[in-house]
């Protein structure tokens, strides 16, 4: 047997990195969009395009396995460490120049462009270096072909092992250049702990790890650099990193911004928007004594809240628990056991209010039950992505109609004009009213430049807010009789009421068919006049089925008229397509069923590449290959979907619990990682000729492709048009396409 060139460690170690430099680019890069699953899809893309096509090229370069030495992966391998810290650099240097003021979102064109092009070099050198392994590994029986899938293997069980890295130590403890600092040494340990050099082995490690200890002393003052460059023109207070995204506090003259993941959360002192969003609901309660701020306690709407003799309790409730402790508009007193998630209380100066600060998930919050109030007052950014969505969609409404007194109300806000609103904003505001309606048996929508959504199981006067401020002698510069009188005239109510009665055809938001992302991103992009926005208003106009069965169209035209040498490929590339709106289906199932997506997120993203290494060792070791083999496995993903497309009906019928509805998440996307890792050595050792003049990470490059796609037309299509379960069935069609006229025709 030939003597192995590489070892498993040196695999996993590029997958651990891939992870990690994914994860952090994402991260790094959301900050320039609006974050909806367009965006996302189109960021992933990105990044997996130029892994195939360095994947593909640079085995045109290296002639396959001949002239491909250890030296090539050494060098490809240092050069992928220097460039995963040097692409964090790079992006912040990028967004201090297009997104002016920080927190503002650039052309999104421009922004896209940006992403595409600074995340090149590193995506394009580890498709090579991933190739140039590939050929180094043929040891064994298998030959090139055994070696191509035992890397995928190692490649796979690295992406596992970098997703619980990277989400449970390294977004904990350090910041995201840290952590690509972290992910780059991980590979040049494995590379420098090789034998096969003349360089005795503890020197190199010795090496590698001084250098390593000079630049981690380094790193912070790399770090703080690299941030304000970012926030030019403002003051650094505060950095830290935190598991939701890094947290800055910036301040300018006597104003402090707190920014988190790159986005403003809230400036302060900023009395205007913060009495609007409280005063407002709060009015409208006849005697309001419990309230629950979910994401409008910073800020001073804390404070706001407790100027409200009649309230006794304030519960307060942010994602991130580290925002407790800032200092920063009234919430200075929460200790560290408070911002842990620990419901402690503390007195108040103004009143006897009490104040309990919740660090968890709102709808998670809502959705466990166990509280109830007269006022739930929400605070969320418009629902331009997934994430957001949660807190606007039917099921979300139920949840807090449930918590709610009798007599309570539930109230939040949305931007929108003046005094002119376009069809976009509309059509926005209406779909946000019907779904309202479809819970609460009243619904009032206030005009102004942020439209005020109240909703009821009783009565609603506007009308009353005037006289209830006078009557509780609340102080309130931007809410009151200077202010109310012209901002809620009868003119104005029956004009906002008669612009959203024009609005026919809107459908229901919800978890399973979520319609507001796709019309918030046409919207924001009118905003910023975005060239990209008239391709997504013909979008908008296509009929769901009829616009999904073209697409299918094409999908047959192609499988059919695939040349026998191309059917290999193509169906590599409909498991990547499939595999990629498989797993972000599941994520989908488990937030609309549990409430909370952040937990899930990353077990998921961990039990599919876990799967998807068992997958590729079972096959590996099976002596049994050939079409067949491949037709069970599409007939595997092919029941895995039409699983989802039951997913939204089951908890229901079948009376699961949250233990047991969150098994069944976790279950499936394991199983669909098993599935297409087993896939790919059982592809490659049927289709793959061991003589073969092309580059060893072909199949691998055709993988990654079909994902870029999938995530592309997911989010601009699938998602925003078919819902959660036209997608589930377009990905059985596409498995179903592929079994008949790919794998069927060998």
């Amino acid at each position: 047997m030939e003597a192995q060139p590489l070892r498993a460690i040196h695999i996993i170690s590029l997958g651990c990195c891939a992870l990690c430099a994914q994860s952090i680019f994402i991260r790094e890069l959301m900050p320039l969009f609006t974050g909806t699953e367009f965006v996302v899809g189109a960021l992933f893309a990105g990044w997996l395009f130029w892994v195939g096509a360095g994947a593909l090229v640079g085995g045109r370069f290296a002639g396959g396995r001949r002239g491909v030495g250890r030296g090539h992966f050494t060098a490809l391998a240092g050069t992928l460490a220097v460039l995963l810290p040097a692409t964090v650099i790079g992006i912040r240097l990028g967004r201090g120049l297009i997104a002016r003021p920080p927190g503002a979102l650039p052309p999104l064109g421009e922004a896209l462009t940006f992403s595409l092009l600074v995340t090149a070099p590193f995506g394009f050198t580890y498709g090579a270096v991933y190739n140039v392994a590939s050929a180094l590994w043929r040891g064994g029986a298998g030959g090139l072909r055994g070696g191509i899938s035992r890397v995928y293997l190692w490649e796979a069980a690295g992406s596992f092992f970098g997703a619980l890295l990277f989400s449970f130590v390294l977004v904990v403890f350090v910041s995201q250049f840290q952590a690509a600092l972290i992910a780059a040494l991980i590979v040049v340990l494995a590379a420098a702990s090789s034998p096969a050099t003349e360089v005795p082995r503890y020197r190199r490690v010795a090496a590698v790890l001084i250098a390593a200890l000079a630049l981690g002393a380094l790193s912070p003052v790399i770090d703080r650099t690299s941030i304000e460059a970012v926030y030019r023109g403002y003051r650094i207070e505060k950095f830290y990193a935190s598991r939701y995204g890094e947290v800055v506090v910036a301040a300018q003259e006597e104003v402090q911004s707190v920014f988190a993941g790159g986005g403003r959360l809230f400036s302060y002192p900023e009395p205007e928007r913060t009495e609007e969003i409280i005063h407002i609901p709060l009015l409208m309660c006849r005697e309001p004594r419990s309230v629950l701020l979910i994401g409008s306690s910073l800020g001073g709407g804390l404070e706001e809240a407790r100027k409200h003799a009649s309230v006794t309790r304030i519960d307060c409730v942010e994602l991130d628990g580290s925002l407790f402790g800032l200092g920063i508009g009234g919430t200075g007193g929460a200790s560290a056991e408070r911002a842990l998630g620990k419901e402690s209380g503390i007195g108040s100066a103004r009143n006897e209010a009490e104040a309990r600060f919740i660090a968890t998930d709102g709808r998670f919050y809502l959705s466990r039950g166990g509280h109830r109030y007269d006022c739930i007052i929400l605070s969320s950014p418009p629902p331009v992505n997934l994430q957001w969505n949660r807190f606007y969609t039917r099921e979300f409404f139920e949840s807090a109609r449930r918590s709610l007194n009798p007599g309570g109300v539930f109230a939040f806000t949305h931007p929108s004009s003046e005094n002119y609103l376009t069809t976009e904003q509309v059509k926005v505001l209406r779909i946000i009213e019907l779904t309202l309606e479809s819970v609460f048996a009243h619904v009032t929508v206030l005009p102004g430049s942020t439209v005020h959504f109240i909703a009821s199981d009783s009565e609603l006067d506007p009308g009353l807010i005037l006289a209830r401020l006078e009557e509780r002698g609340i102080d309130a510069p931007f809410v009151g009789e200077d202010y109310l009188p012209y901002r809620f005239t009868r003119e104005r109510l029956d004009e906002l009421r008669s612009d959203l009665a024009r609005r026919d055809g809107t459908r229901l938001n919800t978890d399973a068919r979520p319609v507001l992302p796709f019309h918030e991103l046409i919207l924001e992009g009118s905003r910023a006049g975005s060239r990209i926005t008239a391709g997504f208003k013909m979008i908008s106009r296509v009929p769901p089925y009829p616009g999904a069965a073209v697409f299918g169209g094409l999908i047959l035209l192609l499988f059919g008229c695939a040349r026998r040498g191309a059917r290999a490929r193509l169906a590599v590339w409909s498991v990547g397509f499939g595999s990629f709106l498989f797993q972000l289906l599941v994520l989908l199932w488990y937030q609309s069923f549990s409430g909370i997506l952040y937990r899930g997120v990353v077990l998921m993203t961990a039990l599919f590449m876990a799967g998807a290494a068992l997958g590729a060792l079972l096959s590996i070791r099976r002596d049994t290959w050939g079409a067949n083999r491949l037709r069970m496995m599409h007939g595997g993903f092919i029941m895995l979907a039409l699983v989802l497309v039951l997913s939204p009906a089951l908890p229901a019928s079948l009376g699961l619990s949250y233990a047991a509805g969150s098994f069944a998440c976790m279950v499936l996307a394991a199983c669909g990682g098993f599935l297409t890792g087993a896939y790919y050595p059982v592809v490659v050792r049927t289709a793959f000729p061991e003589t073969a003049e092309s580059a060893p990470a072909t199949f691998y490059a055709w993988d990654v492709f079909g994902a870029c796609i999938g995530g592309i037309v997911g989010g601009i299509f699938l998602f925003p048009v078919l819902g959660l379960v036209g997608t589930a069935l377009f990905i059985a069609f596409v498995h179903a396409s592929a079994l008949l006229l790919l794998v069927g025709r060998w």
